[in-house]
């Protein structure tokens, strides 16, 4: 008699705060999964409170973090030893000691608990929420265990072009968001071994086109009559809110009655002084009275239910498609967006909205301005915006793709198999699979001390040997749960490359 299947236990390994893109994307995708096929798990490689990541344990998603404080990483990576130096041999000394000490302090321990985590929760699949670059832990962890890992190429366009060219071949599929996403990792990356291409989605339950929140408006303080331009985004250089402010003086010379929202901020980055600039920025302008700064918001339905415009203009950062652009096309909003990445994948010009150049003031000014004075313009390009997301960017739908996708993939790892009933008992079987498994720890660690800075990590192959002799014995799980929070109800493609 076959034995009744088990649920796929899934891992969903995300290298940033929980904030931005990645973490609206893990909650609508661990929202619409099929929890009568899937048992996902989130871990996270710092401890953070973002709101996204309460919003998780809030529909029952177990959370854990394999590092407990991001202090010392934000310190090698921004205190010790700062500036530059004028002798390359020095800078490359720098690097090089940075390397080692983030190595020994913070990646080999959350390697070590990454392995006893994915043994005692006998995870089928990784899958890694961001480009591969941000997860050289997660991917060497699924290249010593064997199991099947998939990466989510949803940005990270043109960055760490070396260490990628380590991970990629350790990677199974990589799931691209864009044709953007998908064409820097087949042109940059010839070790790819498989790409899909599936839209990024959105929750079109929670954004709706006639929701009307004037209670929003009133606590920021914003004109019943006034006209709303907002800008929803992480503050990050290069993501267009200087160009932004620029654009809201020349508009503010020729339409009077309007207010600008700028949501957002940088949680991430604890050094960063963007947020100074732009408020001194403003200032400088005379915006003072027509720019409000919002901060971090968790309401974003709300927010963008009393914006007239939405506007998502980046410079140098390259955008893999723009979750919060998507959104704003949920809720029926006309946007201007600027040719970038995937942004013009999503928009179409004169349809949903305006695509503009990249940095030019100008024409992103005459955009938003011809959307301000033309309400029937407006409404329209709204309405179109809502069809495409409909058709193109449904959440729902397109999480049905990826269950196809991780079912196919859970089914290539031995334990997966040998749970189902596939696999026949016997000791045989078992000394095939461990004899495989070793020889891919051995190579993954041949792999390690052949990298360019091999006199260095020679030095520390004796614990690198050891986390490769990674065994199924019994031990204490030390990732670091998160804090539990109360249960309450919340306000909430492609052709397949080879």
């Amino acid at each position: 008699m076959n034995e009744p299947k088990k649920n796929i236990r899934i891992l969903v390994l995300d290298s940033g705060g929980g904030y931005g893109g990645p973490g609206a994307f893990l909650c609508y995708l661990l929202k619409y999964l099929d929890r009568t096929k899937f048992q996902p798990f989130a871990a996270f490689y710092f401890h953070h409170m973002a709101p996204e990541t309460a919003a998780l344990q809030r529909i029952g998603i177990p959370v854990f973090f394999l590092s407990q404080r991001q202090e010392l990483a934000n310190w090698l990576q921004v205190k010790f030893l700062p500036g530059k130096s004028k002798w390359r041999w020095l800078h490359l000394s720098k690097e090089a000691l940075r390397f080692v000490l983030g190595l020994l302090l913070i990646e080999i321990p959350q390697l070590s608990r990454l392995l006893r985590f994915l043994r005692q929760k006998r995870i089928d699949l990784i899958l890694l929420n961001n480009d591969v670059h941000f997860h050289p832990v997660g991917a060497l962890a699924a290249r010593i265990t064997g199991i099947p890992c998939i990466c989510r190429k949803a940005g990270g366009i043109g960055e760490g072009k070396r260490l990628k060219k380590i991970l990629t071949g350790w990677i199974d599929l990589f799931i691209a968001i864009s044709g953007a996403t998908a064409k820097d990792q087949l042109e940059s990356n010839s070790a790819t071994k498989r790409l899909v291409s599936i839209y990024e989605g959105i929750d079109l339950e929670k954004f709706t086109v006639f929701s009307c929140h004037p209670e929003t408006r009133s606590a920021l303080g914003i004109p019943l009559e006034a006209k709303v331009v907002g800008y929803i985004s992480r503050l990050v250089a290069g993501k267009g809110h200087k160009e932004f402010i620029e654009a809201a003086a020349r508009i503010k010379e020729r339409y009077r009655d309007v207010v600008f929202l700028i949501v957002g901020e940088d949680k991430a980055d604890k050094e960063s002084t963007l947020m100074t600039e732009l408020r001194t920025k403003v200032s400088k302008l005379g915006l003072a009275d027509s720019v409000i700064f919002t901060g971090w918001r968790t309401d974003i339905p709300e927010m963008l239910s009393i914006l007239d415009v939405f506007v998502h203009c980046p410079t140098t950062w390259i955008e893999g498609l723009g979750i919060a652009h998507l959104e704003a096309m949920a809720m029926g909003r006309p946007t201007v967006v600027s040719d970038n990445g995937g942004l013009r994948e999503a928009a179409v010009d004169g349809v949903t909205g305006f695509v503009v150049p990249p940095g030019d003031i100008a024409e992103l000014s005459a955009a938003v301005l011809k959307l301000l004075v033309n309400a029937e313009l407006a409404l329209q390009l709204g309405n179109n915006a809502r069809k495409r997301a409909e058709e193109i960017f449904n959440a729902a739908e397109n999480t049905r793709k990826l269950e196809a996708i991780f079912e196919e993939y859970a089914s290539r790892h031995p334990k997966c198999e040998e749970n189902q009933g596939r696999l026949e008992s016997g000791n045989k079987q078992r000394v095939v699979r461990d004899d495989l498994t070793s020889r891919r720890r051995a190579s993954t660690l041949r792999t390690i001390l052949s990298l360019p800075f091999s006199r260095l990590s020679e030095r520390f192959a004796t614990p690198l040997r050891r986390i490769c002799k990674y065994r199924t014995t019994d031990a204490n799980l030390d990732c670091v749960p998160a804090p539990r929070v109360r249960t309450s109800s919340c306000p909430s493609g492609l052709p397949e490359i080879h």
